[in-house]
């Protein structure tokens, strides 16, 4: 049996020992992908699209499972318009292998795409690194976060953070743009 060049060069990549190389192998592929997702790019020019495989999405997330194979199943392509391409391939990335590249610039929306599709591994990843990059500079940008994600123990941490270094947090630039309901919170405590 003869196979074209693309699939033997498939077969030769994508034969490896565990299912979890196997699956990194096919992330982002077009080869055997049955349904692409729609981004917008930065600055709202165009969209680019991620190819993915409905059965791998499915299994990890019980929002893609009722996407796919539920009584309203979704078509071959779907448009996603509240999240950056770079976020959202973080997400499918930690789907395939279990691994995800977390930096300041895309930790808030992985969160937000973590909860949204239902990943709580992902979404503790997210709540960890932030807890981990969390200082009296950013505590007032990443506190109304983790109340609206209701992430307990990230907030639990802010709170601690804002009652060691008060000075500092207050004079941050995440202070003066904070909601009444956060004030009022801060303003009742010691």
């Amino acid at each position: 049996m003869s196979m074209n060049p693309e699939r033997e060069e498939f077969w030769q990549t994508i034969a490896r020992s565990t299912i979890k190389e196997r699956c990194k192998g096919i992330f982002n592929q077009e080869l055997l992908s049955d349904v692409k997702f729609a981004v917008c790019c930065e600055g709202g020019s165009g969209s680019k699209t991620i190819p993915a495989h409905k059965f791998v999405l499915a299994i990890s997330s019980p929002v893609f499972f009722a996407m796919f194979y539920g009584e309203m199943a979704e078509r071959d392509c779907v448009e996603i318009p509240d999240c950056d391409y770079e976020s959202l391939l973080e997400v499918l990335r930690f789907i395939y292998s279990d691994e995800v590249n977390i930096n300041p610039c895309n930790v808030m929306e992985v969160l937000y795409l973590a909860k949204k599709y239902m990943l709580p591994t992902l979404a503790e990843k997210c709540s960890v690194y932030l807890k981990e990059n969390l200082d009296a500079s950013s505590v007032f940008l990443v506190l109304p976060q983790a109340q609206k994600y209701e992430e307990k123990d990230l907030l639990d941490h802010c709170w601690k953070r804002i009652e060691t270094e008060t000075v500092e947090a207050v004079k941050s630039d995440g202070f003066v743009a904070i909601e009444r309901s956060v004030l009022e919170e801060l303003v009742e405590r010691d």
